[in-house]
């Protein structure tokens, strides 16, 4: 997958797959607001982590079943992400032996 995001160039073919994280984002839609009485609302997402060779990070998911969605992240977002990831399957892990 190719993005073009704040003018940089992220190709998903020359970059390393770090790991499978999921990611909770708000929902901006009037009409889900209105439904849930201003809450917020959002979606967990199966995502992907990757790093360029240049030390930038992209975090990319897939949309409405076909549409891929990719975000520029500091690195400090992804170390964030990653261990959030690590910590909860460490939880199921853990679980699953009882």
């Amino acid at each position: 997958m190719k993005f073009v995001i704040q003018g940089l160039k992220y190709d998903t073919d020359k970059m390393k797959k770090i790991a499978n994280v999921k990611k909770w984002y708000k929902t901006n839609n009037p009409l889900v607001k209105a439904i849930y009485g201003n809450r917020e609302v959002g979606t967990t997402y199966d995502c992907e982590l990757w790093r360029s060779e240049k030390g930038n990070w992209l975090l990319t998911h897939t949309e409405d079943y076909n549409k891929k969605v990719g975000h520029a992240i500091t690195e400090e977002e992804a170390k964030r992400i990653a261990a959030a990831c690590e910590k909860k399957q460490a939880v199921v892990s853990s679980l699953k032996r009882e």
